[in-house]
């Protein structure tokens, strides 16, 4: 579990303080009293008192009703306003754009999806948004004073620091595209742009299935292969902004030939495309699919992924038997990664595992439990598909906004000499 982060009673840095009360209060799911927020945050009882007082009246906070609870002193809970502030959250992949309007605690309450970008130009794509952010919160019935801004999760290579996506392979239309300025000046909001599987590990920390966990993973199974990872409550985005490309990761020394060069790279074994190839050589599917495989069609490589899935459903033996070794593939990775980063939650999500977890996960744990190497007293790494559904980059890209707004950095505080 998380050490939570101590506040400071310097009234200088009282922007970071009320992120700190925030932080403790979001992570309490029946909401923390004030003396239970100092006692968590080392902040004084008056400092508390007076960033409450504060929150309440700017809308970030509600007060409950008093609890009683066996002979102690009443409390009073407070928790986050729903209502007190909401950010968008925009999804840019291979398959579909996919746009989600959230509260403050991370509760979607507009969504909607666009058709893929793959083929699109990039400036219809962001046209298309400028008009479709302003409906769907208007839809949504969510004031625009209210709106902390907009988060953009992309397939890398991207550049934070500039605000553009490079290259993606699967886009191949999106080159050096200057999102955040272009969709800033069209919206008149501020808009973040960061990785996909960034979004998606911070999603599930603010409100997700890795929710008060200090050190986790999230694992991304889509048409790209990718790690969102988060050390110390710190998520890793390494030198450029680029960190979690595990698609070269080897996990079958006897698998199929990546692009790269060399056989069984995670990326050429688990993504749809690869596992629709393996059912076309195995006489699962009709080799028709495998002309979507070779014309590297993201949106008719997921219809075929989608009949081998069904065939999963159904019970065939033979869909069953390579689903089987892809879990074992699988688990070799989250393994691998798990002992890499000595990580005590691993998240899993993307369209692959929504298709498939009801076959994954009751093989990964105990695979994955046997190859764990040198935890003290056998601690076990929970494995945890993601509760945020098939959204989960989306509502992880809102709450980039979010988390830059109301969650707690210390680079924020800036001390003298």
């Amino acid at each position: 579990m998380r050490a939570l982060r101590r506040g400071t009673n310097l009234s200088r840095v009282a922007g970071f303080n009320e992120a700190v009360v925030i932080d403790a209060i979001r992570r309490a799911r029946d909401g923390l009293s004030r003396v239970e927020v100092a006692e968590q945050t080392g902040l004084s009882a008056q400092t508390v008192s007076n960033i409450v007082r504060r929150m309440l009246e700017s809308g970030l906070l509600l007060e409950g009703d008093r609890v009683t609870r066996g002979l102690g002193k009443p409390r009073t809970p407070l928790t986050l306003d729903p209502q007190g502030r909401y950010a968008v959250g925009v999804h840019l992949d291979p398959l579909f754009v996919t746009v989600v309007v959230v509260s403050l605690r991370g509760e979607v309450v507009a969504h909607m999806r666009m058709p893929s970008p793959a083929q699109v130009e990039p400036t219809r794509v962001i046209a298309d948004l400028a008009e479709a952010v302003p409906a769907l919160l208007d839809e949504a019935g969510v004031p625009g004073e209210l709106v902390a801004g907009v988060g953009v999760a992309a397939p890398g290579p991207i550049d934070v620091a500039n605000g553009s996506v490079l290259a993606p392979p699967h886009l191949p239309r999106w080159r050096y595209v200057p999102v955040v300025d272009e969709l800033a000046a069209q919206l008149g909001l501020p808009v973040l742009l960061d990785k996909d599987v960034v979004a998606g590990a911070i999603g599930e920390r603010w409100t997700g299935a890795t929710l008060g966990q200090a050190h986790s993973l999230f694992l991304y199974l889509s048409t790209g292969i990718g790690l969102g990872v988060a050390d110390n409550d710190s998520i890793i985005r390494g030198s450029t902004g680029n960190a979690g490309d595990i698609g070269h990761l080897n996990v079958d020394d006897n698998g199929p030939l990546c692009e790269c060069g060399r056989r069984g790279c995670l990326g050429a074994t688990l993504s749809p495309a690869a596992l629709v190839e393996q059912a076309v050589q195995s006489r699962l599917l009709a080799g028709r699919h495998l002309e979507a495989v070779h014309a590297s069609d993201p949106v008719r490589v997921d219809e075929s992924f989608a009949e081998l899935c069904a065939l999963v459903d159904a019970g065939e033996p033979g869909a069953l038997v390579l689903v089987d070794a892809s879990a074992r593939q699988l688990a070799k990775a989250i393994s691998t990664l798990a002992n890499l980063f000595d990580t005590d939650a691993v998240a899993i999500g993307g369209p692959t595992w929504m298709r498939l977890r009801g076959v994954y996960l009751p093989r990964l744990e105990a695979l994955v439990a046997a190859d764990l190497l040198g935890r003290p007293g056998d601690r076990p790494v929970a494995l945890v598909g993601t509760v945020l559904g098939d959204d989960v980059i989306a509502v992880g890209a809102a709450c980039l906004v979010l988390d830059r707004a109301f969650a707690p950095a210390v680079t924020a505080i800036a001390l003298e000499a």
